[in-house]
């Protein structure tokens, strides 16, 4: 996502074709996870995003 103050901000979006769906499988939810990474690539912060 991008670097702010020093850190970097990552998003990981769900995939559903990873998980035995079929490919281009959509849910009603968008769901995701955001990392904060040094730019050492020491994760410092995790967060779930699951409305």
């Amino acid at each position: 996502m991008g670097l702010e103050g020093g850190v970097y901000f990552v998003r990981v979006d769900r995939r559903l074709d990873r998980c035995g769906w079929p490919v281009g499988s959509q849910l009603e939810f968008d769901w995701f996870e955001l990392y904060a990474v040094s730019p050492e690539g020491k994760v410092l912060g995790r967060r779930a995003v699951m409305p």
